[in-house]
């Protein structure tokens, strides 16, 4: 019986289960604890696929590359971009006004229910179709394990009981259950100290990406925005409302202390998005004191229909951070 419930949990996990459905029901026994997180940790190496790395999208403007932080190789593309002013002229790359942090969503973490992806990258990565249209200037930070960047970050016990196959980016752990980690994230806040320095930032992310942001900007002191898309804010409503194992060694934006007031946020929802629902994001802005925005979008990954909307949204925050500083 507990077999056929763990199983059960597994297959409603689907692409997005960021934990071992076979282990939910036998966590509850503390004797068997330790016993099943070493045996998810082994079935990982043999659960993972073996197809080949994701390559990098192509990049037609600016430049691109991997850089290393703490062990963690990460892609990111940057470019200077072409913004008019009203009168159409060219405006000049202002060193003060926020910098565009773009953090993507978790991708394909599982290749099948019961098969961890060998590259979580996504096939058609959502924030960088945004990337790419927006005009401006703008930075796209990768996470580890994703675009080929190869890794050899150990990851905590009993995650560490074998290296990486060859076809596989990293440890699956830095893509599962440790994917907003404090060594994913502390090794995402110095490649932004490396290529920004001081620079304000305006933090952008989508799905766990904004999760992501959220748990960078508690970190960055120059972050004066960050903007969410259907953001995962509170892990735990997330792990509980799709019944998921809860994400061992992964980090919870909602169950960290507010950001400072200084730090304008703005949340947008999908209305019909069942993926994070909309008022899991609602609670969370409204303990942040932030900005609530339900639609345009009416599912998860339906932003890049409304990117028009997103622009201007961007762009006057970006206005009003330039006017106050």
């Amino acid at each position: 019986m507990r077999f056929l419930k763990g199983w059960n949990n597994l297959k409603k996990a689907g692409l997005n289960n960021l934990t071992w459905g076979f282990t939910h029901c036998l966590y509850k026994k503390k004797k068997r604890g330790k016993f099943i997180t070493l045996l998810a940790a082994l079935l990982c190496v043999f659960v993972t696929g073996c197809a080949r790395l994701a390559t990098p999208p192509e990049v037609k403007e600016g430049g691109a590359g991997y850089v290393n932080a703490d062990d963690f190789n990460m892609w990111l593309a940057y470019k200077n971009g072409t913004l008019m002013d009203h009168g159409g002229m060219s405006e000049r790359l202002d060193m003060q006004a926020p910098l565009i942090v773009v953090l993507e969503g978790d991708g394909l973490p599982w290749s099948r229910p019961w098969r961890i992806s060998s590259d979580p990258t996504s096939p058609d990565p959502l924030m960088f179709d945004w990337y790419r249209q927006w005009p401006g200037e703008a930075l796209y930070l990768g996470r580890p394990c994703y675009f080929g960047a190869k890794s050899r970050r150990v990851p905590p016990a009993p995650w560490d009981v074998e290296e990486p196959p060859e076809t596989q980016s990293c440890f699956a752990y830095w893509y599962t259950h440790g994917r907003y980690s404090e060594e994913v994230v502390t090794a995402m806040a110095q490649v932004l100290r490396m290529k920004a320095g001081d620079r304000p930032l305006l933090l952008l992310g989508h799905s766990g990406g904004g999760a992501l942001a959220m748990l960078l900007a508690a970190r960055m002191s120059n972050t004066v925005a960050v903007m969410t898309l259907s953001g995962n804010l509170n892990v735990a409503a997330w792990t509980s409302g799709h019944d998921f194992s809860p994400l061992t060694g992964s980090l919870d934006p909602a169950a960290s202390p507010p950001l400072n007031r200084d730090v304008r946020q703005s949340h947008w929802a999908a209305r019909g998005d069942e993926t994070v629902k909309p008022e899991w994001i609602e609670k969370e802005a409204a303990r942040q004191q932030a900005t609530f925005q339900l639609g345009p979008a009416s599912k998860h990954s339906d932003w890049r229909h409304y990117w028009p909307q997103i622009n201007d949204a961007i762009s006057q925050l970006k206005a009003t951070i330039s006017r106050q500083r």
